[in-house]
C-alpha cells in the first residue's frame, strides 16, 4: 500500500500513514480497551446487582451500549477501507457508493464518541452531587456547562460532516469543531476531577477510621491518574486535529480516548 502515498499526494490526499495508519493503531488499542470495558461491565453487574436502575445501573449500560457502537463502526471502517477496498483507495474515493459510505461511518464516529464521553461526564457528576458537600455542588456548573457545549460541538460537527464532507480532505472544513468539543472536554476533565478530589479530602479529613482513609487515599490517587490521562488523551487529539489538519490522526487518539473514559468510570 505505500507504493500508493505518491498517487495519493499527486491528487491531493494526504498519506496513508497519517489516515488509515492513525485508524488502525486507534483500533486495535480501542478494541483491547473495550475488551476491558466488557469485562469491567461485567464484574460491576455481577457484584452490584442491587444498584439503582436508573443511577448507576442505567448510565453503566449505556456507556457499555456507545462504547460497542462506537467499536463496530471503527471495526467495520477498518475492514471497509484497509480489507476489501485495500487495493483499489485511489478508484473508490471518488465513486457514489464509497462517498456516501465514508459521510455516514465518520458522522457516526462524531455523535457516537460525544456522546459516549459525554455519558462518562454525566456519572461523575452524579458522584459529586451524591457524595459532595451541597456548596461544591455549584462548582458543577462550569462543568456542566462545559460539558454541554462540547457535546453540542460534537453533534454539530457530525451533522456537519453529513452535509459537507465528501472526502478526506474535506475534513478541514470541521476540524475546528472537532478541536473545540476536544478543549471543552479536557476543561471539563479538569474541573470535575478537581471537585471529586475536594470532595474526598472532605471526607477523609473528617473520618476517625483509618481502613477509610486509607481508601480515600487510594480513590484520590486514582482519581488524579485518570482525570490526568484522560484530560492528555483529549489534549492530544485537539492539538493534531487543529495543528496537523487534513488526516485522521486525531481520530486514532480519539478512538482510544473514549475507551479510556469507559474505562475510568467503570473502574470506580
Amino acid at each position: 500500500m505505500s507504493t500508493l502515498n505518491p498517487l495519493l499526494q499527486a491528487l491531493g490526499f494526504p498519506s496513508l500513514a497519517t489516515t488509515l495508519g492513525s485508524i488502525y493503531l486507534g483500533v486495535t488499542i480501542g478494541v483491547m480497551l473495550y475488551g476491558l470495558t466488557v469485562h469491567q461491565a461485567y464484574r460491576y453487574y455481577k457484584h452490584y446487582p442491587e444498584d439503582g436502575l436508573l443511577y448507576p445501573k442505567g448510565i453503566v449500560t449505556l456507556i457499555l451500549t456507545f462504547e460497542t457502537l462506537h467499536t463496530m463502526v471503527w471495526m467495520y471502517i477498518g475492514y471497509r477501507y484497509m480489507v476489501s477496498e485495500a487495493f483499489s483507495i485511489t478508484e473508490t474515493l471518488t465513486s457514489h457508493w464509497f462517498v456516501w459510505d465514508f459521510v455516514a461511518t465518520i458522522s457516526a464516529t462524531f455523535l457516537i464518541t460525544s456522546f459516549s464521553v459525554y455519558t462518562c461526564q454525566v456519572f461523575y457528576c452524579c458522584r459529586i452531587w451524591t457524595f459532595g458537600a451541597s456548596y461544591y455542588r455549584w462548582f458543577l456548573i462550569p462543568a456542566i456547562v462545559s460539558m454541554c457545549t462540547g457535546v453540542t460541538f460534537g453533534i454539530v460537527a457530525g451533522v456537519k460532516a453529513f452535509l459537507v464532507v465528501r472526502q478526506i480532505t474535506d475534513l478541514d472544513k470541521i476540524s475546528w469543531m472537532v478541536s473545540v468539543a476536544y478543549g471543552l472536554s479536557v476543561s471539563s476533565d479538569i474541573i470535575l476531577a478537581g471537585i471529586l478530589i475536594f470532595t474526598l479530602l472532605r471526607i477523609r479529613r473528617e473520618s476517625k477510621v483509618r481502613s477509610t482513609r486509607t481508601v480515600l487515599n487510594t480513590l484520590i490517587i486514582y482519581t488524579i491518574n485518570t482525570g490526568l490521562l484522560t484530560s492528555i488523551v483529549s489534549f492530544f487529539a485537539f492539538l493534531f486535529a487543529i495543528v496537523i489538519r487534513g488526516n485522521l490522526i486525531y481520530a486514532g487518539v480519539s478512538i482510544v480516548g473514549a475507551k479510556l473514559y469507559a474505562n475510568s468510570v467503570l473502574a470506580l
